[in-house]
């Protein structure tokens, strides 16, 4: 009996000390396998070879807005029509607006309607950039009073795109080599990869439009269109062993 009783302490006693050896393997925080986190950025520069521009003809009449509605139609069809008699095709012309809002005057202080402002904006795409100055001169000359948004894009950029990738993943991986080397550490496997960037876009600058018609002797301005620049950045995260 005494030898019955002695046993059922030590089995208590072990059950006891493995159930705490679990809860304490339980609690253990899993901090996983060590890593390191790299950046890296490719760039790639390249020639544009699309141009985009805004025209917008704002008219004023009164006292409906029939007059003026009636002159921004008249002087955006001559527009248009211009635009296509230049090689310029109908997909890349494009109306983005058209507003109509009531003019009124302030004078003695009492507040009258005198008439209507029409605008309306187009958005045109320019595929030979050595017509772009000419095409907004030409737009002036036949009515468009404001001009803007001048930009430069590249029409197929994946390649460029992966181009800029695998430059900014070169640059990573020779980065945590660097790294692993200061910290006497061997790289691993990848864990994560996570990519960020894109094409950017370059802005030109068209300017001294006032009204239609006062570009004097048809002047065509320069429009340079520099290089684009193509970007991306990595994050790389590599096991270290």
């Amino acid at each position: 009996r005494y030898f019955l009783v002695a046993l059922l302490a030590a089995l208590t006693l072990w059950v006891g000390v493995k159930f705490l050896d679990e809860a304490r393997d339980l609690t253990k925080p899993d901090i996983g396998s060590p890593t390191i986190n790299v950046s890296g950025e490719g760039k790639v520069f390249a020639k544009p070879d699309i141009g985009s521009v805004s025209f917008s003809v704002i008219s004023e009449g009164g006292p409906g807005p029939e007059v003026a509605q009636q002159d921004a139609a008249q002087k955006m069809e001559s527009i248009v029509l211009f635009l296509k008699n230049s090689g310029v095709d109908e997909k890349d012309i494009k109306t983005v607006s058209y507003d109509i809002s009531p003019l009124y005057s302030t004078e003695n202080k009492k507040r009258e309607l005198t008439g209507y402002e029409v605008r309306q904006t187009l958005a045109l795409k320019v595929r030979d950039l050595a017509k772009l100055g000419a095409l907004i001169t030409g737009a002036t000359e036949l009515g468009a009073n404001s001009i803007g948004g001048v930009s430069f894009e590249i029409d197929d950029s994946e390649a460029l795109k992966l181009e800029a990738r695998a430059k900014a993943i070169a640059d990573a991986k020779a980065k945590a080599r660097v790294l692993s080397k200061n910290l006497g550490v061997r790289l691993g496997e990848i864990i994560s990869f996570s990519e960020y960037g894109g094409p950017v876009p370059f802005y030109g600058y068209a300017s001294g439009f006032g009204m239609g018609g006062d570009i004097e002797k048809s002047y065509i301005p320069p429009i340079p269109t520099g290089q684009n620049e193509i970007v991306s950045n990595v994050n790389i995260t590599f096991e270290i062993r």
